[in-house]
Order: structure tokens, then C-alpha cells, then sequence
């Protein structure tokens, strides 16, 4: 049911069933930047005998005056998906139009959407240490990575005095491959409000050469996992293989601090071609080894039908015109 609880309880339980990927949504923390960005949250927590399900869900709109719940990478528990399903429209369907799951399993009665959160991503299993972790990189990888080194490449985390150089390099990569960005102030307000967050921490790492910003890779450390959730690279001496260093950096310090994985946060699906938009970012992930691990992905529950259906159809329409 919808109640208040505290920070320790509320992540107490997230991290009992916490996913591989993606449990830093989940976070008591998440949900209070959220809010701070104008956001109403809500907090379910729902016991089925010896059973439980836990969902953080955040209020959003969509064209036509729709409004919905989504329920990024959950809900999350051991309880059926009935239950899941029936738990959600109970305490959150009154509201909205429908309600956006992200949950590892697709909830019954639920209609595909557009990716909103990675389906797929890449991960690295740190526990085996940094050194073993670097000799499982492609040898090109690897290669890279020294390069960059003895080419002058430095790497450290930097804090809001280079915010000035995240938001420059994240536009020209954003340009370049021709990807959306959120506004600057979004990044900015993240920063703020995890940036000291020890349960859910934003990081900012800087790779540079004689005073050049090169590459920047913002991370999210939440639940044993670090998240490279935003990355950019300039288009000054892109042959001196900065972002592979800068991860490289990010990846050695996570095993340093203990954490157990680290999560690119996205690539294209298996079998994917050259013509997925995410081909070559996909490319250059795959380049520090980890595995493939995917969920069922995202996934809507109607609630008041017809204006779902309208949507739908006027989403189809958009998409046949290119709009």
C-alpha cells in the first residue's frame, strides 16, 4: 500500500530484490530527486501472504493531455505478476490514463511500448577484481587504453566546477551522433542532488589533455551496482582514445570501492545491425568484455481505454509521417 517510509526501509527492501541493471531507479533517493524536479512520486509497498512486491513510480504526461505512471525498471518483489498488475491499477490507476512498466518480466494484461529505460544492456562482473577485469577488455581495448595513457591522457572525477565542460562535451556528441540530451539544468540538478547521496551517487569523471576536456562519463553508484548512466567525447584529438580511457578510470575505481558490477547502461539488441542508432556506441561497449543481460522491457496497462487508444493510434500516425 501507498504510506510514507523511511530512507533505510525503503531501500532496505529494493535492494532485497534489487535487478542486474537499472535498481538505482528504484532508489528513496531517485524518487526524492524526482520530486525536487516537480515530479509527484509514489511508494507501494504490497504484502501477498509470504509474498511481497515493492514499486516507485513517478508521475509523468504525454501529447493529448495524457497522463501516466511509470514505474522505471519494476515493480519489483517475489509476488506474482497477477498480484504485480492488480496492485498497480488499485493504487495508481484512479489517476492516469495508464500506467509504464519496466519490470524483468512482463506483467499480464499489458501492451508493448516504446523503450523508455535500456531493455538491454552490458555488464561487467567486478568481483574478480580490476586486473583480471582489464584482461578480459578486447585487446584493442586494451591497446587503446595504453595508448591514451602515454599519450598524456588525464582521467580523475571532477565535481560542478567542470559542469561547463560536461554540458560542451555532451552537446557536441549529441550533434555528432545525433542523439537527444536532457536540458543542461536536468544534469545539473542530478549532480546536486546525489552528489553527496551515498545510497544512489552521482559521479562525475573528466578525461583530459594539457587542460582539453575530451570525454566526461557521468555515473550512478546505487545497490552494489555503478551505472555509466551519461557519457560524451569532443571532437578535439579524438585519436588519442580518451573515452576509453576515462572508462577504463571509472571501471578500475568501482572495483577499488568494492562495488560487484558495473552497468553500461544500454546497447542494441542481439543481432542488431549497423543501422541501429546504437550500433557503434554498442560497439565500443562490447570492447570491455561483460555479458549481454536483457528484460522483457516496457510494457503499458491501460486504464481508461479510450484515451489510450487514441494515443496509440495518434503515436502510430506521428511515426508514418516521420514526426
Amino acid at each position: 500500500m501507498t504510506m510514507e517510509y523511511s530512507q533505510q526501509e525503503w531501500d532496505a527492501t529494493v535492494a532485497r530484490f534489487a535487478p542486474a541493471s537499472g535498481a538505482f531507479l528504484q532508489s528513496f533517493a531517485w524518487g526524492e530527486f524526482q520530486k525536487s524536479q516537480g515530479r509527484e512520486v509514489k511508494r507501494i509497498l504490497a504484502i501477498d501472504g509470504d509474498k511481497a512486491m515493492i514499486a516507485q513510480a513517478v508521475k509523468l504526461s504525454a501529447p493529448l493531455g495524457i497522463s501516466y505512471w511509470l514505474v522505471p525498471k519494476g515493480p519489483l518483489g517475489n509476488a506474482s505478476s497477477e498480484f504485480m498488475r492488480k496492485t498497480l491499477v488499485a493504487e495508481l490507476g484512479s489517476s492516469v490514463d495508464y500506467i509504464r512498466t519496466e519490470s524483468i518480466d512482463q506483467l499480464p494484461g499489458t501492451r508493448r511500448a516504446k523503450e523508455m529505460h535500456p531493455q538491454t544492456t552490458r555488464l561487467l562482473d567486478l568481483s574478480k577484481g580490476y586486473e583480471t577485469t582489464f584482461n578480459d577488455f578486447n585487446p584493442k581495448t586494451r591497446y587503446n587504453t595504453r595508448l591514451a595513457r602515454k599519450k598524456g591522457v588525464e582521467t580523475t572525477f571532477v565535481g560542478l566546477e567542470r559542469f561547463d565542460d560536461f554540458v560542451a562535451l555532451m552537446a557536441q556528441t549529441a550533434e555528432r551522433d545525433e542523439f537527444h540530451i536532457h536540458e543542461n539544468e536536468y544534469y545539473r540538478a542530478m549532480l546536486e542532488a546525489l552528489g553527496n547521496e551515498p545510497s544512489c551517487l552521482a559521479k562525475l569523471a573528466l578525461a583530459s589533455k594539457d587542460g582539453v576536456p575530451l570525454a566526461v562519463a557521468l555515473s550512478i553508484d546505487a545497490f552494489g551496482i555503478r551505472t555509466y548512466l551519461h557519457g560524451a567525447s569532443g571532437n578535439q584529438m579524438r585519436e588519442l582514445k580518451a573515452p576509453q580511457a576515462l572508462q577504463d578510470f571509472v571501471i578500475q575505481d568501482a572495483c577499488e570501492k568494492g562495488l560487484s558490477n558495473y552497468d553500461f547502461w544500454g546497447i542494441a539488441p542481439p543481432g542488431a545491425t549497423e543501422k541501429h542508432p546504437w550500433w557503434g556506441i554498442t560497439r565500443f561497449k562490447e570492447g570491455f568484455g561483460g555479458y549481454v543481460y536483457a528484460t522483457a522491457g516496457t510494457f503499458d496497462i491501460p486504464v481508461n481505454v479510450g484515451k489510450y487508444g487514441l494515443y496509440r493510434a495518434a503515436r502510430f500516425v506521428r511515426s508514418l509521417i516521420g514526426k
